[in-house]
């Protein structure tokens, strides 16, 4: 049995190394080996909980459900295997098998966290506001959740709604990405209109344009100390303390460009001789999701038609990229390091923004720009299921893939739509 066991911990080495093949092909080789009765804990059990960790992580979520199924016939009782097999059921888009496997790992451990943050976002992917943003909550619990509270040491209470903040001064911070920002910081409007000063505690790259919204008294950089505040409350628990559903969502305009940016950027691109367009295909490599949402510009350029003008809403162009564009011949207008300002004012002077799930898409749909956001098939909760449209941007029209990995199928849609819609 030693020689089993030591392949066990070859293949969690691998693991942790990246090489999740090489791991992969040790677990196989193991449970091939190892008799009936080689079980937990170090035996059959970690081989297939590893295969099954290492199936969900290269996007093979029915393979991963498999797996788990095995796990949990050896230990019944595992409440990481269910929270596990949920969370597979979800990136598959069965909502009611991800609750039920997330309800059945609460069962056995109340204080599940990932579980309960799985239920959370499979309710407010299905649109269930009232229990999916109290269970969202439970993030606070994870590492990330822990960590950030450790770094932000605020001591002043929290605020999620039930007490009158009228005539009180309240800090609202960023989380996460520049996307949850740009998409949750229009409640701050609402938070003034209770009778608060509201102070916007926000990354860097969005001070500039944050001063636009509505109601907000002064906005810091994540960097700054803000001045004194009385309460607090991230962006994103801002939808349970104003008791947000989907049909209150505040919808519309509440972004603006800088002038000076916006009359720069008119210039530049001068007269309007055909419809403009931007474009962006990639998001963030640093995000562990970015591998499903982004798509090489190799796949997106064959579909454009080519009499629209294309302005790239990319910080950079790659080598690759500029000879990519050159050899399709498109009137291509690269832009240099934009920043978000200037992204913004580029925003304002296109007829349509067609976008992966990245910033870009709420910068542009909080501007109201008619924007087209090209979506995995497993997408963000907020995004809801099988919608077209958005509660949260009136303008945004979403473009789903039928499958997972299926681009080809969202962009001949697109190009279809480019050439009904858009004149000429």
């Amino acid at each position: 049995m030693a020689h089993l066991i030591s392949k066990i911990q070859q293949a969690q080495t691998l693991h942790r190394k990246g090489r999740l093949d090489d791991a992969r092909t040790l677990c196989e080789e193991l449970l091939q080996e190892a008799p009936a009765g080689f079980e937990a804990p170090s035996g059959r059990f970690e081989a297939l909980s590893l295969l099954a960790l290492i199936a969900a992580q290269q996007g093979d979520f029915e393979r991963a459900i498999v797996s788990y199924d095995r796990v949990i016939a050896i230990q019944p009782g595992f409440a990481d295997g269910y929270s596990n097999r949920g969370a597979s059921f979800a990136a598959l888009n069965r909502p009611d098998e991800a609750l039920a496997n997330f309800a059945r790992a609460i069962a056995i451990d109340p204080d599940h966290v990932e579980a309960h943050v799985g239920r959370a976002i499979v309710w407010l992917m299905q649109g269930d506001f009232a229990r999916g943003w109290r269970e969202f909550e439970w993030r606070w619990r994870t590492l990330q959740g822990r960590a950030m509270q450790a770094h932000k040491s605020i001591t002043q209470p929290l605020w999620l709604g039930a007490e009158d903040i009228a005539g009180k001064t309240i800090l609202l911070y960023s989380e996460k990405g520049l996307g949850d920002t740009l998409q949750f910081c229009r409640f701050a409007t609402c938070v003034r209109d209770l009778g608060a000063t509201v102070l916007l505690q926000v990354q860097e790259a969005l001070v500039e344009v944050l001063h636009q919204v509505e109601g907000v008294s002064q906005v810091f950089a994540d960097t700054q100390q803000p001045a004194p505040f009385d309460v607090h409350c991230p962006l994103l628990s801002l939808p349970l303390a104003l008791k947000i559903e989907l049909p209150t969502i505040p919808a519309g305009k509440y972004l603006r460009a800088p002038p000076a940016s916006l009359a720069r950027w008119r210039t530049k691109l001068g007269e309007v001789s055909k419809p403009r367009i931007g474009l962006v295909w990639r998001g963030d490599p640093g995000n562990p999701d970015d591998f499903k949402r982004s798509l090489a510009l190799e796949q997106l350029l064959p579909h454009l038609p080519n009499r629209f003008r294309y302005v790239s809403l990319q910080k950079d162009l790659h080598e690759s990229e500029r000879r990519i564009v050159e050899a399709h011949r498109l009137d291509f207008v690269p832009s240099h390091d934009l920043n978000i300002a200037e992204t913004t004012a580029l925003c304002e002077c296109l007829d349509l923004v067609i976008s992966v799930d990245t910033s870009i898409a709420h910068l542009s749909a909080a501007l109201a720009r008619k924007t087209w956001i090209l979506l995995p098939f497993n997408a963000d909760c907020r995004w809801l299921l099988d919608r077209s449209d958005s509660p949260w941007y009136p303008s945004a029209v979403l473009y789903r893939q039928a499958s997972s990995g299926d681009w080809r199928g969202v962009l001949t849609r697109v190009a279809a739509d480019l050439n009904r819609e858009l004149p000429a």
